[in-house]
This record gives C-alpha cells, structure tokens and sequence, in this order.
C-alpha cells in the first residue's frame, strides 16, 4: 500500500482494499474519506465493503465523489466540513492519490497556506498540482 504524509494529520494514497485496515490502523488513522464516486472502475472496491471493513477497526469512513480532472467547490466544501469535524488522522484515496492531494491543497489554500509551499509539498509526494495553481493563488478580487 502507498502511503503519502502530507501534514501531520493528513495522509493520501491510491486505491485500497479492506485487506489495507490493519496498515491504516497502526498509521492511528481515524477516518478515511473516498474521494471517487461509486463504480468508477469495475476493480473499485464498493463503499460499503471498505466502510464494514474500516468499521472493524474503528475508523469512520465518509465519500465525496469527486470526478477525475473535475474538482468542484462542493467537493472542497464537503472535504473542509468532513476533516473539520472529524478525528484525526485522516487518510483520503482516490484512484492514483491525485484527487485526494487536490482536496487537500485547495484546503490547505483556504486556510493561508502559501501556493508555492502546498505546490512543494504536493511535488514531495509525487503529485503534480500545477494545473490548480489559479486556484490555490490567494483571492485578489
């Protein structure tokens, strides 16, 4: 299992299996958000199998189902209200980790977090944000 630490409360990875709970326990993550809608590939592992797996562990599970390519200020909206009001650690997936750091960085934007410093951090877990810079680039309207 790939695992990427991009805050100390922040992890993202590529698509797990249940097989992966007892990984994901000893890392003391809490929750998992599954950032991929429902049947996205055929090899996708239902939402419920990873939430009955996850249950047995005692971490909660929670799904935004963000598109490839395609994250919305709803998705955003939701990863904020989820991480705000959950515990701690957090480890969200997606397909490849892409969408899950993309989550991340448009927070961590949110928060003050400087563009170039969420863009280096990103890159440090391999994960290539350039085409979000606009939007991580603080509001000058």
């Amino acid at each position: 299992m790939q695992i990427t630490q991009l805050d100390a409360l922040t992890y993202v990875g590529p698509q797990i299996s249940a097989a992966n709970m007892a990984d994901l326990r000893r890392l003391k993550i809490r929750t998992i958000i599954v950032a991929r809608p429902e049947g996205e590939t055929e090899d996708q592992p239902s939402f419920s199998d990873i939430s009955e797996a996850a249950d047995a562990f005692g971490i909660t599970v929670h799904q935004i189902p963000a598109l490839p390519g395609n994250i919305t200020d709803d998705d955003v909206l939701a990863y904020c209200a989820i991480t705000s009001g959950t515990d701690h650690p957090v480890f969200t997936y997606c397909r490849s980790g892409m969408r899950a750091t993309s989550l991340w960085a448009l927070r961590a934007a949110q928060q003050g977090m400087a563009p170039d410093e969420i863009l280096r951090t990103a890159k440090d877990g391999n994960f290539d944000l350039t085409a979000l810079a606009s939007r991580l680039a603080p509001d000058t309207a």
